[in-house]
């Protein structure tokens, strides 16, 4: 089943397309990996929008952070 809005997700594999970013966006996506995020929103092209916040803020700045993916990319989390 795909995961949908409030959903919480693994981040498990991290996308080829990432090695494509700048290195700033690679090194958030690689803190990234293997942590548990909510689904905030699915955006217009069917990406997952991860708030990932809790970690990144503090870590690398800014405020209410959010990485995007493609669902293949992650594992729905049972609570």
């Amino acid at each position: 089943m795909k995961p949908k809005p409030g959903d919480l997700v693994k981040f498990e594999i991290l996308p080829d397309w990432v090695s494509k970013l700048p290195d700033e966006s690679q090194r958030v996506f690689r803190h990234c990996l293997g942590r548990t995020y909510t689904v905030y929103e699915i955006d217009q092209n069917g990406l997952l929008v991860l708030d990932v916040s809790k970690d990144i803020d503090k870590l690398f700045g800014g405020f209410m952070n959010d990485i995007r993916a493609e669902p293949e990319f992650v594992t729905r989390v049972c609570v």
